[in-house]
C-alpha cells in the first residue's frame, strides 16, 4: 500500500519494493514469473476452461447485479462500493500474505494521491452510472449499447491527440455508430435517461483511460497488484459518494435490511467482481489480449439472448439488424486494431486499462468492452 516518501524517493514515485530490489522493470504481462500453471495442464486447455468461466462469471454478474438493483435495493453506488471494497481486500491477501502474485511497486503517498486517485474518480463515475443503467433499461438493450463503446473511446482518444484517426477506423466507428442508432430506434422500452446514464457511463469510461494513460504512463503492474492500488482509489469516491447520496435514502427505506435478509447476494457479487479480474489474467496468459476482446463480444451476445429468455426482454426485427451491423463493424475496427499494432502505426498502444467494471465490465484502448484486471497495455491492458 502507499508509504510516506522520504527527502530521498521524492522524485521516485515507484520505489522497487524488497524482494525486486535487484531486478530490472519488466512488463509484468510477459514476465515468465507470472506465467500460469495449473496442475501441470497445457495452457491451451486451461485457456479454453478460463474462457468458459470467464464469460459464466461475467454474465453472471451482470445477471445478479441487475436482480440486487431492481429488488429493493436501487443503490447502484452502495452496490459498486462493496464490490470495490471486496476487491481492494482480496488483491491485497493474494499480493501479500498468499503470496499468489508478487508485489513489485511500493506507491509513495504523493504519487498516489496525485496521480492514482484522479483516476479512481473516474473510474468510480463508470462504475456507478454503469450499474445505475440498469434500473432504466433492459439487459439486453444495455449489451447493445455496449457496441457503441469504440465510437466513445476513439473519439476521446483523437481529442487528447493519443490516436491518430484514419480513413478506416473513422469508417468502421461510423459503421459502429450506425449500427447501434437502428438497434436504439428498434427498442420497444426505449428510455432516453437510461441512454444517458449508458453514455455517461461509456464517456467517463473513456476519459478514465485518457487519464490514465497521461497519468500513469509506462507503469508496469501485474493486473492484480495493479487492483490492489486503483480499487482503493475507486472505493474512496464511491464510498463518498454513497454517503453523501445513498446514504440517508438507505436508512429511510430499510436498505440495510435488505442486506440483512440476503447477504449472500452482496457478498456473491462482490467475489465475482474479483473473479472476473482474476480469470480475465489467466486469460491473457494463456491466450491473449484479443481473444478477451472476442471473449467479450461474444458474452455480450450471450447475455442479449440470456435477457430474451429469463428476463422477458424483447428483442425486435430492426433491433437485431442494428446489433448484427455493430458487431460486424466491431470486428472490423478490431482487425484494423491490430494491423496498426502490427505496423507500429497504431498511436500510443502501450494504453493501460483497468479492472474496469467490477460489477459491469470494463473498456480497454481499442474501445472492445470486458471485464478485466488492470493491465497497461492496448485498450484491455500495460
Amino acid at each position: 500500500m502507499p508509504r510516506s516518501p522520504t527527502n530521498d524517493d521524492e522524485d521516485k514515485p515507484f520505489l522497487p519494493s524488497s524482494t525486486t530490489a535487484m531486478k530490472s522493470p519488466t512488463n509484468l504481462l510477459d514476465d515468465e514469473s507470472h506465467k500460469f500453471s495449473i496442475l501441470g495442464l497445457s495452457p491451451a486447455i486451461i485457456a479454453i476452461v478460463s474462457s468458459i468461466a470467464w464469460m459464466s462469471v461475467s454474465s453472471g454478474l451482470i445477471l445478479l447485479n441487475k436482480s440486487i438493483l431492481s429488488n429493493g435495493f436501487p443503490y447502484p453506488m452502495t452496490l459498486s462500493g462493496l464490490g470495490m471494497g471486496f476487491s481492494s481486500i482480496a488483491s491485497y491477501i493474494t499480493c501479500h500474505h498468499l503470496k499468489l502474485v508478487e508485489a513489485k511497486k511500493v506507491v509513495s503517498w504523493n504519487f498516489y494521491i496525485t496521480r492514482i486517485l484522479p483516476v479512481g474518480l473516474f473510474m468510480a463515475l463508470t462504475l456507478h452510472f454503469g450499474n445505475l443503467v440498469y434500473l432504466h433499461l433492459t439487459v439486453s438493450f444495455i449489451q447493445i449499447l455496449k457496441s457503441f463503446t469504440p465510437v466513445i473511446t476513439m473519439l476521446a482518444l483523437f481529442i487528447a491527440q493519443l490516436e491518430t484517426p484514419t480513413k478506416r477506423l473513422i469508417w468502421s466507428v461510423s459503421v459502429i455508430a450506425a449500427g447501434t442508432a437502428i438497434a436504439s430506434i428498434g427498442e420497444v422500452n426505449f428510455s432516453a435517461l437510461g441512454v444517458l446514464i449508458m453514455m455517461l457511463s461509456e464517456t467517463f469510461e473513456a476519459t478514465r483511460l485518457v487519464m490514465t494513460q497521461l497519468l500513469l504512463t509506462g507503469l508496469k503492474f501485474h493486473p492484480i497488484e495493479g487492483l490492489m492500488y486503483l480499487a482503493p482509489a475507486c472505493f474512496f469516491w464511491l464510498a463518498f459518494g454513497s454517503l453523501v447520496m445513498e446514504f440517508r435514502p438507505m436508512l429511510t427505506a430499510g436498505a440495510f435490511q435488505v442486506i440483512a435478509a440476503q447477504p449472500w447476494k452482496f457478498i456473491l457479487a462482490a467475489g465475482l467482481g474479483f473473479a472476473v479480474n482474476s480469470i480475465a489474467y489467466i486469460i491473457i496468459q494463456t491466450a491473449s489480449s484479443l481473444t478477451l476482446k472476442v471473449l467479450g463480444t461474444v458474452k455480450n451476445a450471450f447475455v442479449v439472448w440470456l435477457g430474451i429468455v429469463l428476463l422477458g426482454d424483447t428483442m425486435t426485427f430492426l433491433q437485431g439488424i442494428g446489433y448484427s451491423i455493430s458487431i460486424a463493424a466491431f470486428y472490423w475496427y478490431q482487425r484494423i486494431k491490430m494491423e496498426q499494432i502490427k505496423d507500429g502505426t497504431g498511436g500510443n498502444s502501450s494504453l493501460p486499462s483497468t479492472p474496469m467494471r467490477g460489477n459491469s465490465g470494463t473498456f480497454d484502448k481499442d474501445g472492445s468492452r470486458k471485464n478485466s484486471g488492470i493491465h497497461f497495455e492496448s485498450k484491455e491492458e500495460v
